[in-house]
């Protein structure tokens, strides 16, 4: 078991480069999913709407007509376990921020922070309590986003989105050691840190006509300053440098088809690729594919109806595999969207599901339970007043 807990802290040096759920249930990645979409399988970035952005698919957000505020708080529960040991771990994150601002024929301005990757665990396993992991922190992006509706082509909007990178993540051991010639126990720690600075830009492409709208984004190249520093008891390791790896770059397709007055159908395939000098040699650097489905049902009721004909209702399917350690995810996802007063909405997407990896070591699996909450608060401001007359 010491030498499955010291492989795991060592493998975590990587974490940024690698699938940020390369050590499962330890490394918990973060999709940049909309409100609306997270209930749908997180593959509902194309769905047209007035108020909602998605920083991977700017482009969509050149026809909001609504300037809004979303802030998402997603409580979860995870159970991770391998061959020998299972273990549970409760938390909540903040998966992203975000103001979408619309400026009429100027085009659309977005502005975000999206949390990339969290890390935060505490873990002991039960035949050995005097060992003990802890980890903490993770990695997040400051987004900047400009879209405009192509003049002459109104079904045709083009965006493009920058990402920074950047965050601290720390994982330590300790180890209660008895001696014979001590008296006490002797608490031996070990730690890696890690810190990343960097960034890319994405070019994104939307069109919408009729009852279907379809989008495409693409990742441009970009790099990231990842420092990894290791420090033990009683021992000195050389000091910190840091090293340049190409950031993880994503192309992606996402279609929605509205096929009744009330219901509209999504999809979503995407692949992401790694640097292979930033993966350890029995990671490989296969690229990873996410794919999802989802469905919505939006009731369309005004303010004088029930509630219950004024909400939306929402589910959807989501699936991952390859990547860094090969790993194999999937889940489900059931959502509603309740209104806030006149434009405002609470959004609650209910999510179940699992990753597995097989790399040869210990297999790994971890099952998790989330739900996403998400206010948005949405204005007429930044709308001429001709427009929306």
């Amino acid at each position: 078991m010491r030498k499955v807990i010291s492989f795991v802290v060592v493998a975590c040096a990587a974490g940024f480069s690698q699938s940020t759920r390369n050590i499962m249930g330890w490394g918990d990645e973060v999709s940049s999913a909309d409100a609306a979409s997270r209930g749908m399988g997180e593959a509902g970035a194309a769905v047209r709407s007035d108020k909602s952005w998605d920083p991977r698919l700017e482009a969509r957000s050149a026809y909001n007509t609504l300037a809004a505020f979303e802030v998402q708080i997603a409580p979860q529960m995870v159970w991770v376990d391998d061959d020998a040991t299972s273990n549970s771990l409760g938390g909540s994150r903040l998966p992203r921020l975000s103001l979408s601002v619309p400026m009429g024929r100027f085009g659309h301005l977005g502005i975000g922070y999206w949390q990339r990757f969290q890390r935060t665990f505490e873990w002991t396993p039960k035949d050995d309590s005097s060992i003990a992991l802890r980890a903490e922190g993770g990695a997040f992006e400051g987004v900047l986003g400009y879209s405009v509706v192509i003049p002459g082509v109104r079904n045709l909007a083009l965006g493009v989105t920058y990402s920074r990178f950047l965050g601290t993540d720390r994982v330590f051991q300790e180890e209660n050691r008895q001696f014979p010639d001590e008296y006490y126990p002797v608490v031996i720690r070990d730690s890696v840190s890690n810190r990343y600075w960097g960034g890319h830009a994405s070019l994104s492409a939307y069109w919408t006509k009729g009852d279907i709208d379809a989008g495409l984004w693409v990742d441009l190249p970009g790099e990231v300053d990842v420092t990894s520093e290791r420090g033990a008891t009683s021992q000195v390791f050389p000091k910190a440098t840091p090293r340049t790896v190409d950031a993880p770059q994503s192309i992606g397709v996402s279609g929605a088809w509205r096929f009744a007055p009330k219901q509209t159908a999504v999809a979503l395939v995407s692949r992401t690729a790694w640097d292979e000098n930033a993966l350890a040699s029995t990671d490989g650097n296969d690229p990873r594919w996410d794919v999802g489905a989802g469905w919505q049902y939006a009731m369309g009721g005004d303010r004088f109806d029930d509630y219950l004909r004024r909400m939306t209702f929402r589910a959807g399917l989501s699936g991952s595999v390859g990547g860094p350690q090969s790993l194999l995810s999937e889940s489900a996802t059931l959502g509603a969207g309740m209104p806030l007063g006149s434009m405002g909405t609470l959004d609650l997407s209910f999510q179940i599901g699992q990753n597995e990896v097989d790399d040869g070591g210990p297999k790994l699996k971890d099952s998790f339970v989330r739900l996403y909450v998400a206010i948005t608060g949405a204005s007429l401001w930044g709308r001429s007043q001709r427009s929306h007359r």
